[in-house]
């Protein structure tokens, strides 16, 4: 028998699983694949229509799908996602780079474990809530002071604003505390403020990971549906007015979903509009990815000698007036050098304390909206509501049903994603090395990640339900958020794999294990914790979404599914329809589900959150 060498991953008794694991990691190619194939498939079929054509749908301003002479030119449809992501953009960076600045350079360790999750929690609220928020609180004040229609953008594009200022925070404080420690070092011995250093030395060097964050909220505001669906309107017009109604990308194709749309043409359109959709993400993320790569400078930057001769280019400071300063006219009477350094502390001060403020802006605007949601709802929990049917009558409606159609589904679609990512996680960290393969693997990841979840609602509506003949059932809804959900778990468990010391794997590869060994029965255990916490944020956010399953979701089912194959209703799509249902019982009715749907992604956080800090103090290394 051929003796096994330890640093063989492949070794004969283990082709079996390491063939597995590649197949896990070869996922979310298929997954890719089956996006192309779903838009290209349905695309070519709306451009074969007598109704449509490319030159049309390139050039035209008109988007009228509906009558006897429609037009389907997509830039009215352009310009509407261009005002709500960029508006969105214009509010958010600011306030999210300021936030991260006050985050990493200013506020205390104690402060920062306070104000951090704050912001996570920002992040994990469905959008389908902040569409409530947007429709039944925002658009009121905007109609009252600005004279605004009914629906308007000014509102999506504040809870667009919302959504993605977690993302720039997040990914901003981190490029922010990666910036070398001795830079900051270098800038205060040389005589600079706290904020003359971060603003002058800091914020440049970390100007990389900044704009990578600004993509990836780039793609995050133009692939939102729900919240610009209730709240920006459905009529497609060429104007850049927010006050006024306009529609977007995903908004059309939400419209398509809800059946208000009828068949024909108009509906195929709903895939040439995903198509634009896709592969308008698809760059925003490729430049997002390439911006990550930057490095600041080499290594040379970093010795202390080309630091401090960096640095004193940045800065000039008066220790002698007669010499550094220049004065043109005598009317001009300079400062003494204390009056110039009194003067740099006050404009520290106040720098630091307007970060500091625009930071409390998403606070404000977290607690404002679920004191709404509070408000609106709590009235209406109650036994009967948590257990009845739902109902064309408010007085007799409930949630029964649809919390066990959520707990099913859910269920499945973790069942069927969390192997695969574990073991694409596996493979492409502990199995795998650099290869053209695994590079391709890796950036198809990232792209799926990038993918509008709306996308992923067509996919489930024409490959698992028409294609595989599974309907609109449980089974179908389930693989759809599985493929969504996937790029998450292979993202989170890497995390979770690369924590474990290098040292474990190296000890029980000197004494003879093989690699799949030293994995099974060194590392895995090690990173259980960080993949259930990767797993159970993964479930919070399948829990919340609402356009993947969309299209897939049977609105007339009363009953809890029975069988994997029957029709289902989950907690988003019932808030989604009964906020937009005319008659405010219903409306608070909604607002009573996201209290259900809030609490229960309040649960799986504090658990994934217990699981952490129990693993960090069990830790020994």
């Amino acid at each position: 028998m051929a003796e096994e060498n330890p640093l063989d991953g492949s070794a004969p008794k283990h082709y079996g699983v390491i063939g597995l694991l590649f197949s896990s990691a070869s996922l979310s190619v298929i997954a890719s694949a089956l996006i192309i194939y779903t838009l290209a498939d349905g695309t070519i079929d709306f451009f074969r229509s007598e109704e449509a054509s490319i030159f049309e749908f390139i050039t035209s301003t008109k988007w009228v799908p509906n009558g006897l002479n429609p037009s389907f030119g997509i830039w009215p449809l352009l310009s509407g996602t261009a005002l709500i992501a960029g508006g969105s953009l214009l509010l958010a960076i600011p306030i999210g780079v300021s936030s991260a600045l006050y985050l990493s350079e200013f506020c205390s360790n104690r402060t920062r474990k306070i104000l951090k999750p704050l912001i996570e929690v920002l992040s994990g609220i469905p959008s389908v809530v902040h569409g409530f928020f947007a429709l039944l609180v925002i658009s009121p004040i905007i109609r009252e002071y600005f004279d605004a229609t009914y629906f308007n953008a000014a509102s999506a594009i504040i809870v667009v604003a919302a959504m993605i200022l977690p993302i720039i925070v997040s990914i901003s404080d981190d490029a922010i505390r990666a910036v070398p420690r001795e830079m900051r070092e270098a800038s205060l011995a040389l005589g600079a403020t706290r904020w003359e250093t971060a603003s002058r030395v800091i914020l440049p060097s970390a100007r990389s990971g900044i704009v990578a964050s600004v993509l990836l909220a780039l793609a995050r505001a133009v692939g939102e549906t729900m919240a610009v669906t209730l709240a920006a309107g459905s009529v497609a017009s060429l104007h850049l007015n927010p006050m006024k109604e306009t529609q977007t990308l995903t908004a059309y194709i939400a419209q398509v979903a809800t059946g208000d749309i009828p068949p024909g043409p108009a509906t195929d359109a709903g895939f040439a509009v995903g198509s634009t959709l896709f592969i308008m993400t698809y760059i925003a993320n490729l430049f997002a990815i390439r911006a990550t790569k930057k490095k600041f400078g080499n290594s040379k930057n970093y010795s202390v000698g080309y630091l401090i001769s960096k640095l004193m280019l940045k800065f000039r400071y008066f220790r002698n007036i007669e010499s550094n300063i220049s004065i043109s006219s005598n009317l001009i009477e300079p400062l003494s050098p204390n009056q110039y350094d009194l003067k740099r502390r006050s404009r520290e001060k106040y720098s630091v304390f307007l970060i500091g403020s625009s930071f409390s802006l998403g606070i404000i605007f977290l607690l404002v909206l679920l004191q709404t949601v509070i408000e609106s709802g709590i009235n209406g929990i109650s036994y009967n509501f948590l257990t009845n049917f739902p109902s064309s009558r408010s007085i007799r409606a409930g949630i029964g049903p649809v919390i066990l159609g959520s707990v099913y589904l859910i269920s499945l679609a973790i069942l069927f994603a969390l192997p695969s990512g574990v073991g694409a996680a596996i493979y492409l960290n502990e199995i795998s090395r650099p290869s053209k393969i695994n590079f391709f693997l890796r950036r198809t990841i990232q792209n799926l990640a990038a993918v509008p979840s709306i996308i992923f609602g067509l996919v489930g509506l024409v490959v698992f339900s028409r294609l595989l003949g599974f309907g609109l059932s449980l089974l179908t809804g389930s693989l759809t958020l599985a493929m969504m959900i996937l790029p998450m778990i292979v993202v989170t468990s890497e995390e979770a794999l690369l924590a474990v010391p290098k040292g474990f794997r190296d000890g029980a590869l000197a004494v003879g294990a093989t690699r799949w060994q030293t994995v099974r029965h060194h590392v895995l255990p090690n990173a259980i914790p960080g993949i259930a916490t990767g797993t159970i944020l993964s479930i919070a956010r399948a829990l919340g979404e609402t356009a993947p399953i969309l299209f897939v979701a049977s609105i007339f089912s009363k009953t809890a599914p029975s069988g994997i194959l029957d029709g289902f209703m989950a907690l988003p799509i019932q808030i989604f329809f009964w906020t937009r249902h005319p008659k405010q019982e219903f409306q608070d009715l909604a607002a009573s589900t996201i209290l259900v749907l809030l609490v229960l992604l309040i649960i799986l956080n504090l658990i994934a959150l217990f699981i952490r800090n129990r693993a960090e103090a069990k830790r020994t290394w």
